[in-house]
């Protein structure tokens, strides 16, 4: 019983002095990389920095990102997935010595809603995209269409626009 005291004793030494060593590093600033220099392919329609500015806004996390936070890849998954244009974050990866890499699918349009005097887009699931989604080329919903029920990003809200939307999805 003593020895296996022991070895319990001496594993949580160890356990407590890891973190107290983690604890020490995480305010320094080599462990730290800014929100703007995280590596991703932006939606073709824009730069990678208005994209990081935009998902920067929508995640509502720091300037300044802590590398040994381990909450980390999973605070920035649930940030980047708030991006309208975003409809899975497959991805994020902590490369060693301070890179952050997110990979991301994006929405596609498929179908133009006259709304409101515009034209507004969704993709194929029926989802609002940013007011800036090109319809160029898009076919052009033919219905009455009952107003967006929320913000972009989430589902149009009528069944008819989303029903065309699932059948023109590629």
């Amino acid at each position: 019983m003593l020895v296996l005291a022991l070895i319990g004793a001496f594993l949580g030494g160890i356990i407590w002095l890891g973190r107290s060593g983690r604890d020490h590093l995480q305010g320094q600033p080599r462990y730290e990389v800014a929100f703007a220099e995280i590596e991703c392919q932006p939606p073709p329609i824009m730069t990678r920095e208005k994209f990081l500015h935009q998902a920067h806004y929508y995640a509502r996390l720091p300037e300044r990102l802590n590398l040994l936070d381990e909450e980390l890849p999973g605070r920035l998954r649930t940030g980047f997935a708030k991006h309208p244009w975003v409809e899975k974050v497959e991805d994020v990866e902590i490369v060693p010595p301070n890179k952050i890499v997110v990979k991301v699918t994006y929405r596609t349009p498929v179908l133009a809603i006259k709304h409101g005097g515009s034209l507004r887009v969704v993709d194929g699931n029926g989802v609002l995209l940013p007011k800036d989604a090109p319809s160029l080329g898009l076919p052009i919903y033919e219905g009455d269409p009952q107003p967006p029920a929320g913000l972009e990003g989430t589902r149009w809200g009528d069944p008819n626009v989303e029903a065309a939307a699932r059948k023109l999805k590629k």
